[in-house]
This record gives structure tokens, C-alpha cells and sequence, in this order.
């Protein structure tokens, strides 16, 4: 009997010890800033690109300052936002933005909160869309774009419900956390349940409750795509 019980003690302190990890990893990823990129072979800043751009940095309601980079492309052209996926930053987007910045005015890229070289903790969507309705009244220009890989297209998804004259981009958009975070437990040989619905729990618990999956249906102007999709050579949408 006693062994009995010591098994069931390791097992949930190994539970407790799992649910916390992942609770590190969902509110406090790891941040993708310069040395990361270093290590990757990527680009670090826009300079290493030869790219005009200037930098800003954006108050968000409660008073954190996500830092951004504005990248200056032709004349004439929209103006498109950025939002990186879970775990990225604005250094991630640099791969590949000469496809934007060959059609749009400007291309604006953020570090969300918790990410990169922002402040703050990520709260998976409770405060971050505040920050995107700040960004843009920030920007304010009548033609944009707001494009976002994984929680960054879900981000974008859900602005579009409040901004009805938004062209969005959407690439493979977060759809389920939970699922997610089971995707990936098994992908690493470990068992989803219960952990997966227990970090959902305590995030909520916690105040960081995940954005609800956003029910938008594509049209002229919204466009969610799968990660294989190249980058638009133009505007989609009339």
C-alpha cells in the first residue's frame, strides 16, 4: 500500500512538474532576438538587408512598449502589419519580406508582448488584441493589410471582426491551443491528456485565458492560407 501511494506522489508531482513547464513555455516562450537568429543564419535587423527603415515603439494599454521596425517600400502602396506566430518575433518575418516590399508602401513588423525584444508576458491573446487596435490606430492608414502566421493569424482574424475595411492575410492560423499543445506533446512521445487541458485551465485561471478559435469566412478580402502558399505578388482584393 505504501508503494502504492509513493507511485501516485511521483505521478503527480511529475503531472504538476509537466503542467508548469508548459505554462513557462506558453506564457513565457522562448525569444527569438539576435543572437537566436545569429546562431540560425538568418537575418538579425533590416540593415543586413540594405532595407530603409526607421523604428518606433508602440504604449500598449497597460503600459508596456513593444518595439517596431518600419520598413519604408514603394510609393503608393499599402501599408501591411506583421504578427509572428507564437515563440517568433518581427526578426522572423525578415525572411522573405522583399515579396511585400516590392507592392507595399510600407511594411510594419512588432515584437507582441513577451516576444522578442518586448516586454511583458504573452497572455495568449487576452491583452494582445488590444495592442493590434493600438498598432493600427498608430499606423492609420486607409489601406491596410494585417497579415500573421499561427497566433499571429489568429490575432489578425480577430481584428478583422472588429475592422471591417481590413484586408487580412492569414497563414495557418492557430485554430485550437489545446489540440496544439497535444500535437506536440505527442510528437514528443508524451501524453496529452491530461496535461494539455490542464495548462488551457490554468492559463484561464490565471488570467491569460487563449483567445476562443475565430469564426471568419474568407472573402474578397480576407484570405486564410495554408504555410505553402507564396507571398501575394499584389493586392487580392478589389
Amino acid at each position: 500500500m505504501g508503494l502504492f501511494l509513493l507511485f501516485i506522489l511521483a505521478a503527480c508531482l511529475l503531472l504538476m512538474l509537466g503542467m508548469l513547464l508548459l505554462m513557462q513555455a506558453a506564457l513565457r516562450p522562448p525569444r527569438t532576438t539576435f543572437a537566436e537568429a545569429l546562431v540560425a543564419g538568418v537575418p538579425t535587423d533590416p540593415d543586413e538587408q540594405d532595407l530603409e527603415y526607421r523604428t518606433w515603439s508602440c504604449s500598449t494599454v497597460d503600459g508596456l512598449e513593444l518595439p517596431v521596425w518600419d520598413l519604408a517600400g514603394v510609393p503608393g502602396g499599402p501599408t501591411m502589419l506583421w504578427l509572428h506566430d507564437h515563440g517568433e518575433s518581427r526578426i522572423s518575418a525578415l525572411v522573405g519580406i522583399e515579396s511585400w516590399l516590392s507592392w507595399c508602401g510600407r511594411v510594419v513588423l512588432v515584437d507582441l508582448r513577451g516576444h522578442g525584444d518586448a516586454p511583458g508576458a504573452c497572455t495568449l491573446g487576452r491583452r494582445e488584441g488590444e495592442d493590434v487596435d493600438r498598432l493600427l490606430d498608430r499606423i492609420d492608414d486607409e489601406r491596410m493589410i494585417l497579415a500573421g502566421r499561427g497566433f499571429g493569424g489568429v490575432l489578425a482574424l480577430d481584428a478583422a471582426r472588429r475592422h471591417d475595411d481590413l484586408a487580412v492575410w492569414a497563414v495557418a492560423p492557430r485554430v485550437d491551443l489545446n489540440a496544439e499543445i497535444s500535437t506536440t506533446l505527442r510528437a514528443h512521445h508524451l501524453p496529452s491528456w491530461p496535461l494539455s487541458a490542464l495548462v488551457v485551465s490554468a492559463a484561464s485561471l490565471l488570467g491569460s485565458r487563449p483567445i476562443d478559435p475565430v469564426d471568419v469566412q474568407a472573402d474578397q478580402r480576407i484570405r486564410i492560407i495554408d504555410v505553402d502558399v507564396p507571398i501575394p505578388d499584389g493586392p487580392w482584393w478589389p
